[in-house]
């Protein structure tokens, strides 16, 4: 990269002020242009720009039948009712299976799992698979055709953050330079590129936002994508390491039942080959998930109350139930996992590489951003390097994120192990470039009265951490605009670094286990993510365990 040109004549200072604004401006139409158009028909252009200031920086063949999930469907072991019966066709097999066999597996809750894989056959060419998972509480998950080979998917989303800003050539005035600014943020978004001043991007690239993320993208397929909502198990140490989780561009961990909690993973911007393991949905998904225009919700089932809930959001045009009660296709079992931890969504199964064949068509809008990016942020908290969100529970419900200056995100530590999740590239650490703690109180669902029922929309106290820093902040969410603000205590906004974003929904509730949260120091976070490294380490076996 060339350094700042120094000082030049005024003459000459005129008329490459006007060049550059002119490059900028002709990108920011180009982008324009490409973005209303169909992807098709749009092409990424490069502009070749002269010296500009960057901001700073920042995977069958037989039918199962399962019982015992450990954990309840809105309830713990002992609850009563049921969950739809998934039936799907098995795309690699002929014949009709059934069968059952036994097994127990405590679950976190003092549930049992109770296995089936094979039983008799009989001959029938494109025979169907039906499969049943059902959970204590008297629910019960689908369960899928066993996967031929277990095979990590989903790749952390590389994330380009190329942005133009700051002051011009000696010799522009602010107007210009505010306009020339406004131009290369429209074309290129508010993200955090190479740090430093007097830093080139040439050539700059312009495209298309990923919304989920802010970052930009050459992927001019996500205006007719729709996003992909999985819930994922994370209440005991059998569904861990997850499969998908790192490509997630939002996920979302909500409190369930005995002060453990599970994922909502949201993917738009990379869609992994298999994600996982998928576990039944909760009253709080709903609300949750109505910001994201219309999304896929992949599942393992639900309780007949959820169920309805679940066909209400449907029909408002909340969510596209592309669950295992509904469809069979993109669901299949590893089984070199215990059920009901592997059960596993795979995407490509489930309708094609035509937009139109897929459940629900092409979505008339792709999600919107749900935060704001930007670099400046108001003071952080000195000394403040990562948190630590701690439920009450004997089945241990420790989270923390501590900040990693080589990832440049926030290291995820669950239980005092390091967290990792399948990608493509083998076991990696989970590292958002995002983390917000979010206190929240939760209700009774009536789905079940042992079930909580987070409130997410509303406003109340945050912790924002985002590049490297631990922000102090109040969270507001409302009905009438999609996403999250969060401003400090003085109303000044906070902004997100572009990149993936986990939200911590903290219980405030006394009916539930409240939420403790701490912040560490750097030297705690230190500690605390060398003490986890030295861990897997030691155990190679776990850490690349799939």
């Amino acid at each position: 990269m060339a350094a700042r040109p120094g000082a030049s004549p005024v003459g000459a200072v005129r008329a490459r002020r006007r060049a550059r604004l002119a490059a900028v401006l002709a990108a920011a139409a180009t982008l324009a242009a490409a973005c209303s158009a169909s992807p098709q028909d749009a092409e990424p252009t490069v502009a070749s720009l002269g010296p500009v200031p960057a901001p700073t920086s920042s995977e069958s063949t037989a039918t199962t039948v399962e019982a015992g999930d450990g954990e309840g469907d809105n309830g713990t072991a002992g609850d009563t009712g049921s969950e739809d019966t998934a039936a799907g066709e098995d795309a690699a097999g002929s014949g009709t299976t059934a069968g059952t066999t036994g097994g127990s597996d405590a679950g976190p809750t003092g549930g049992s799992d109770a296995g089936s894989d094979g039983g008799s056959t009989s001959g029938s060419d494109g025979g169907s698979t039906a499969a049943v998972e059902a959970e204590p509480s008297g629910t019960a998950e689908p369960a899928a055709p066993e996967d031929a080979a277990s095979q990590g998917a989903g790749s952390e989303q590389a994330s380009a953050d190329d942005g133009a800003s700051g002051a011009g050539p000696a010799g522009e005035g602010p107007a210009d330079r505010e306009s020339a600014e406004r131009a290369a943020s429209g074309a290129a978004a508010s993200g955090r590129g190479p740090s430093g001043d007097g830093v080139d991007l040439e050539p700059f690239v312009t495209g298309p936002i990923a919304p989920l993320t802010g970052s930009l993208t050459t992927d001019l397929s996500l205006a007719q994508r729709r996003a992909l909502a999985v819930k994922v198990g994370n209440g005991d140490p059998k569904d861990r390491p997850q499969a998908g989780l790192a490509a997630a561009d939002i996920v979302y961990e909500v409190l369930v039942e005995a002060g453990v909690t599970r994922f909502i993973a949201v993917l738009h911007s990379e869609i992994p080959g298999r994600v996982g393991p998928v576990r039944s949905v909760r009253s709080s998904d709903f609300d949750i998930l109505r910001d994201m225009a219309a999304p896929y919700l992949a599942s393992s089932g639900a309780n007949s109350i959820v169920r309805r809930e679940m066909r209400d959001a449907a029909r408002d045009g909340a969510l596209v139930d592309v669950g295992a009660a509904s469809m069979g296709a993109p669901y299949r079992r590893d089984r070199s996992r215990p059920a009901p931890h592997n059960l596993y969504f795979y995407y490509e199964n489930l309708g094609g590489d035509d937009p139109d064949s897929l459940p629900g068509g092409v979505p008339a809008a792709p999600p919107p951003a749900l935060f704001e990016y930007g670099s400046a942020n108001p003071p952080p908290l000195e000394g403040a390097a990562g948190v630590t969100v701690d439920y009450a529970s004997p089945y241990g419900a420790e989270a923390s994120h501590v900040w990693d200056r080589i990832l440049g995100g926030w290291v995820r530590i669950q239980d005092g192990t390091l967290h990792t999740t399948e990608t493509d590239f083998g076991v990696a650490e989970i590292a958002p470039a995002n983390v917000a703690v979010l206190w929240t109180p939760y209700g009774r669902s009536e789905a079940d009265r042992r079930s909580p029922q987070a409130f997410s929309y509303g406003a109340g106290q945050a912790l924002v951490l985002t590049a490297g820093s631990v922000h102090e902040a109040v969270w507001e969410r409302t009905e009438d605009r999609a996403g999250y603000r969060f401003t400090d205590a003085a109303g000044d906004p906070l902004t997100l670094s572009t990149g993936s974003t986990w939200l911590l929904l903290a219980n405030t509730s006394s009916r539930w286990p409240v939420a403790e949260v701490t912040v560490l120091s750097g030297a705690e976070s230190a500690r605390l993510l060398a003490e986890a490294r030295a861990a897997a380490e030691a155990e190679p076996d776990a850490a690349r365990a799939s």
